[in-house]
């Protein structure tokens, strides 16, 4: 609805008025979204991290095949269950000191779900601590946003001087 506004005819909102409302909220909306995608990572991360500190998990083997760096150095493989022959392929190594593993080196381990614990190893908990800290910024960006949406709107309907009148005292009422 393309009209302007004026103190007489109550609130209408222009096009590009709408377009700026919805872009506007679509960033809170994105970055809620992406705190609820990093909460459900975190929850399965944190879970299987707690698991392998604990020793839960099914035993088996893990092969060694090749190492992966980005921000650290990781080694996948495969992993073989004692029980059963649900072999993983592709399954990432933790708790084990890479520089002393090789490729072709079997190592025992317990299957946590979302990698292999080596016995013996400790928890590696950076990942679901890193997870915790992007879900509470994310969330401090979006509720700042937010916060910051409503009240550049309430400040520029008090600076143009327009109020919305009450239902029934506009024209055609």
């Amino acid at each position: 609805m393309i009209d302007n506004v004026s103190p007489t005819t109550g609130t209408r909102r222009s096009v590009a008025s709408m377009i700026f409302t919805a872009a506007s909220l679509a960033l809170p909306l994105a970055l809620l979204a992406g705190a609820v995608h990093l909460l459900a990572f975190a929850i399965e991360e944190g879970g299987a991290t707690r698991d392998a500190a604990a020793g839960r998990g099914r035993p088996g083997v893990f092969l060694a095949e090749s190492m992966r760096c980005s921000r650290r150095c990781s080694w996948y493989g495969r992993f073989t269950p004692r029980a059963g022959n649900a072999v993983k392929h592709g399954v990432e190594l933790r708790g084990a000191d890479e520089n002393a593993v090789k490729a072709g080196n079997r190592l025992q381990g317990r299957d946590v779900g979302r990698f292999v614990q080596a016995d013996g190893g400790k928890g590696e908990w950076g990942s679901t601590i890193s997870a915790a800290v992007g879900i509470f910024l994310l969330l401090a960006f979006a509720v700042g946003s937010l916060i910051a949406f409503f009240v550049g709107r309430d400040s520029a309907r008090r600076s143009t001087g327009y109020r919305r009148l009450p239902a029934g005292t506009g024209p055609g009422a």
